[in-house]
């Protein structure tokens, strides 16, 4: 498949999932990182840290998906490959924030059939990014 297929694809996959996940995610990583830091009041210190780092992996991995996925249309493999490490750290961070919602999700699940709407909150991006990683690593047409 020629690279200009392949970004449309990916476009395409960053707006299905991405958008989903995105929102979802942001939005409940943004209420962490608020209830943690700025509310303080409403927990202990170990739950601040636990919330708020929990918040700030997420927004760290949104920002460093946002940041590839620009690249990658811009540039296509090369702007992949030229990223920072930073990139791919925040990416990183971000998956293993989200590999923790599927797993509350299922945990959550036991009790009540609802929580699998977790699943929409961030793990949708997971795909976007395993393609990022997919793309980088394969070989140019």
């Amino acid at each position: 498949m020629d690279e200009g297929r392949q970004r449309r694809t990916y476009a395409v996959l960053a707006l299905v999932c991405g958008i989903v996940g995105m929102a979802g995610g942001g939005t409940f990583a943004a209420i962490g990182v608020w209830v943690a830091f700025v509310e303080p009041a409403y927990l202990d210190r170990a739950s601040r840290l636990l919330i708020g780092g929990w918040g700030a992996a997420g927004l760290i991995g949104v920002g460093g998906w946002l940041w590839l996925s620009s690249r990658y249309l811009r540039h296509g493999r090369a702007g992949l490959q030229d990223s920072g490490r930073w990139a791919w750290g925040a990416l990183a961070i971000g998956v293993l924030a989200a590999v923790a919602v599927v797993g509350m999700a299922f945990w959550q699940a036991t009790e009540s059939p609802m929580a699998l709407v977790l699943l929409l909150a961030g793990p949708p991006l997971m795909l976007p990014a395993v393609m990022l990683v997919r793309l980088r690593r394969s070989r140019g047409n």
